[in-house]
């Protein structure tokens, strides 16, 4: 079967509930609260924009929002929590395909798919960067391929938030393409590999670019190499992008996040979610906020908008898994 083929099942597949959905009607759970689970730590990026919007998206729902961190194996843990959830209690998650789409594919543990989560809210998109150790004996990344490339050089360390992650993708797609020996270090949140960074415990990482890595990398602490997207980033203008190393155009990686609802949720449900989320995403305050961590806010989207985009990232990252021809673990 061609991409094109599986692409259109994927979002068939996701898009079909919501088709049905709108014949049926659902109350909302009468308790409360309800439960927005982040799969990493406390601290993390999904963190910050889970606890800054779950106030205003509770007003809206009306209810308590309660921000639950379920880390690790990729945020797998936190998604399958989300699939087992108690049906009488709302349970909402902060995800992307780091953890919905990728962990199927890397990870053999693992036994849900894409579609057995409905994104119902596009909250943030941020673009990733290489960073590494601030003595690393590179300026730029043509330099340090070319240092990686030279006879006895050692493998590059690089360190990543679990095998089979975005992170963990991008880095090896970036040495494939630049042909480098590379030894994958896992960690379970990017705030660890951020501290052995500084520490140079680890040579490189692929990272969201946040104020607080722009801040390390002014202060010396970290260097930012390159920035995995078509155009440099306004915070940190004199760092190129990737598509100015000539064998790397192209290779561009942004970490997104949504809210996801197991897909077995009532259609009217999902969509009283999509209501409530949309004008926090699109409010004044938030995408200033967005803006000031170093991200985009969301796109205000209807549940058969999320359903294609959310079935375009899925694919895109299967194909992506093997033409790299990442190993499950």
């Amino acid at each position: 079967m061609n991409t094109s083929s599986c692409l259109r099942r994927l979002a068939a597949s996701l898009c079909v509930v919501a088709a049905a959905g709108h014949l049926a009607y659902a109350q909302m759970p009468s308790a409360s609260q309800a439960s927005l689970i982040v799969p990493y730590p406390a601290g993390s990026a999904f963190d910050i924009a889970a606890r800054q919007i779950q106030t205003e998206l509770g007003k809206n729902l009306g209810k308590t929002v309660i921000v639950e961190n379920i880390g690790g194996a990729s945020g797998s843990i936190g998604a399958q929590r989300l699939l087992s959830a108690d049906p009488n209690h709302l349970t909402m998650m902060i995800g992307s395909p780091n953890e919905l789409a990728l962990p199927p594919l890397m990870l053999s543990g693992v036994r849900y798919q894409p579609q057995d989560f409905r994104m119902v809210a596009h909250v943030t998109t941020g673009v990733l960067a290489i960073l590494v150790r601030p003595d690393y004996p590179a300026t730029d990344l043509s330099e340090l391929i070319a240092r990686a490339q030279a006879p006895g050089a050692k493998p590059i360390s690089i360190a990543n938030v679990g095998l089979g992650s975005i992170f963990h993708v991008a880095a090896a797609d970036f040495s494939q393409r630049a042909v480098l020996p590379v030894t994958h270090v896992p960690y379970k949140g990017g705030a660890p590999i951020m501290q052995d960074l500084m520490g140079k415990q680890v040579d490189m990482t692929v990272l969201p670019l946040i104020p607080s890595s722009i801040q390390a990398a002014k202060e010396g602490r970290i260097r930012v190499l390159a920035v995995l997207g078509p155009n440099r980033h306004a915070a940190m203008p004199d760092v190129p992008s990737v598509d100015e190393v000539p064998s790397l155009k192209g290779m561009h990686y942004a970490m997104w996040t949504g809210i996801f609802t197991a897909s077995k949720l009532p259609i009217a449900m999902a969509e009283k979610i999509n209501k409530a989320a949309n004008p926090v995403v699109a409010s004044a305050s938030f995408r200033k906020w967005s803006e000031e961590q170093g991200n985009l806010a969301g796109e205000v989207i209807d549940l058969n908008q999320a359903a294609e985009f959310y079935g375009r990232e899925s694919e895109k990252f299967r194909k992506l898994a093997t033409e790299i021809r990442l190993e499950r673990q």
